[in-house]
């Protein structure tokens, strides 16, 4: 490392004497020594601005610095160096009597017009007075970073720093804090370790070393592994009594300190990710066992609604083969029977064919003209004949009614005549009446079916709309439990929805739709019109 200083030394002597030397020649040792020397000076004092503002302006940035250098050694090497040389040497005389484009006010020894002035002194105040102003403008445009705002508290309030803190002395501390430090950081048994390994190295029993330079450097190696290298030199400097933690210190600790924020922030997104992650495929796993558990039960409950026709129409016709001696009036019954139940198996797989096309979307609806209160009164008259037997009073607004439609009017009637088969069939009032109101909202059409039974219970509510879905005994019922769903995926591609209005004194049902059918798909296909 000496030779290496003394190499450069010398270099640097070299180097100023050849520039000495060559300046001596261009100026043809014309130069008197003091003219060089206060040239020389002039060039240095460029520098006075920055040192002065950094010792005394909190505000001052390395920005403001270089630009006040620049411009103060530019007006400089303009206005006095480069003359120095004589006109015609580093500058035309023109140059130098007339301005750079004949601009006057620019002549590098009368600027701004000031002239007769001694060429020392001009150059030494428009250099001086250029190099304050642009150090000022610089560092008034850029922000100090963090380093410069620490360095100027230290500089500029120097004597309003009390400290008592000691100078570095590593012999002064003391092994029972920096073992207390250790266990902190890496953990009771491993600093123990550390510490005990340390003093038996030194020929000491216990776990206390003698605090050399070589133990603390080995610490602070240990320490940095969990810490930070900068971190773990300033908690050590703070114990062993070192006077002030150097501002790279402090940058440096902050600069992990920051490191460990953002990676704390990068883990905290991390973290919030994985947990939406795993909520997601939570939900995900819920649905999927929620179908799996939803076929199951479709594929149960159509296997017994299969069934259930199939037995009776295998029972009785094997009765009208096995048995001979059957009258005319029992084989009747019988083949009733038979017929009544392959009627039933009928609809059910029409139900289930309906039901699908609808669900898949590949209905074809088929939008016409058509009148809110007609479609209403070939429902009233189709429901009395679906379920025959119950009488019902109907309570209707024919004004309210008379509302034009552009729909599909067959599936839309399928809809309120299974509502008012359904109506009719367990309505349990002495009197069954129907209330039906009708209610525009801009372009939708709501219609109430409100009856005057005891209504659905609560907890039933959120059932009534899911494949056979029953709420009475299936004799009693007449059917696979599917009306419902069906009406659902229908108001569904019409655009609409049906839905169970609670609080309404009986069983209530809304049907809203839009007056006029939306385009449907191009790829939708024709489905059976038959519901059951």
């Amino acid at each position: 490392m000496r030779g290496l200083v003394l190499g450069s030394r010398r270099l640097s002597i070299a180097v100023v004497l050849g520039f000495g030397y060559v300046y001596y020649q261009l100026t043809g040792g014309s130069t008197a020594l003091a003219a060089i020397g206060l040239i020389a000076f002039v060039g240095m004092a460029q520098a006075l601005p920055a040192l002065m503002g950094a010792l005394f302006w909190r505000g001052a940035n390395r920005v403001g610095a270089a630009a006040g250098l620049l411009t103060g050694f530019g007006v400089w090497l303009y206005a006095l160096f480069l003359p120095s040389f004589g006109p015609g040497v580093l500058m035309s005389a023109q140059l130098l009597a007339e301005g750079p484009a004949g601009i006057s006010w620019l002549r590098p020894q009368a600027l701004f017009g000031v002239d007769g002035v001694d060429p020392l002194m001009h150059a030494l105040v428009w250099s001086l007075a250029l190099n304050v102003l642009a150090f000022v403008a610089g560092s008034l445009v850029a922000f100090p970073t963090p380093l410069e705002r620490v360095q100027g508290a230290q500089f500029v309030n120097v004597f309003d720093i009390q400290t008592s803190a000691r100078g570095w002395s590593r012999n002064a501390a003391e092994a029972e804090d920096l073992l207390v430090l250790a266990q902190r950081i890496l953990g009771t048994p491993e600093a123990q370790a550390f510490f005990q390994a340390a003093a038996t190295a030194q020929g000491k029993a216990g776990y206390l070393p003698d605090t050399t330079p070589d133990f603390l450097e080995r610490l602070e190696r240990r320490l940095a592994g969990s810490v930070g290298a900068a971190t773990a030199h300033a908690m050590i400097a703070q114990i062993v009594g070192s006077s002030t933690v150097s501002v790279e210190d402090l940058m440096a600790v902050a600069s992990e300190t920051a490191q460990i924020m953002e990676y704390s922030s990068q883990l905290e997104a991390k973290s919030g990710e994985l947990a939406r992650t795993a909520r997601q495929l939570r939900e995900a796993n819920d649905m999927l066992t929620k179908l799996s558990v939803q076929k199951d039960a479709f594929l149960s409950q159509i296997s017994h609604e299969l069934r259930t026709p199939m037995t009776s129409i295998r029972a009785f016709s094997e009765i009208l083969k096995d048995t001979g001696d059957l009258s005319p009036d029992e084989a009747r019954k019988y083949a009733g029977i038979i017929q009544d139940e392959a009627i039933r198996l009928t609809r059910l797989l029409d139900d289930l064919l309906d039901l699908s096309v609808l669900e898949a979307g590949r209905v074809q609806l088929k939008p016409e003209a058509a009148s809110l209160h007609a479609l209403l009164e070939r429902a009233i008259i189709a429901s009395g004949s679906v379920a025959p037997g119950r009488g019902m009073s109907f309570d209707r607004d024919p004004d309210a009614e008379a509302v034009a439609l552009e729909t599909d009017a067959g599936r839309l009637s399928q809809v309120f005549i299974n509502v008012l088969s359904n109506a009719r069939k367990y309505c349990d009032a002495e009197r069954p009446r129907m209330t039906i109101r009708v209610r525009e909202d801009g372009a939708m059409v709501a219609v109430d079916f409100i009856d005057n039974g005891s209504g659905i219970a609560r907890k039933s509510q959120a059932l009534i709309f899911e494949k056979f879905a029953r709420l009475t005994d299936q004799m009693q019922a007449g059917g696979a439990g599917l009306g419902l769903a069906i009406c659902r995926e229908i108001m569904h591609n019409l655009g609409g929805e049906i839905s169970y209005v609670p609080g309404q004194g009986g069983a209530a049902f809304r049907v809203s739709f839009p007056r006029v059918l939306p385009p449907q798909p191009e790829d939708a296909t024709d489905a059976p019109e038959d519901a059951g």
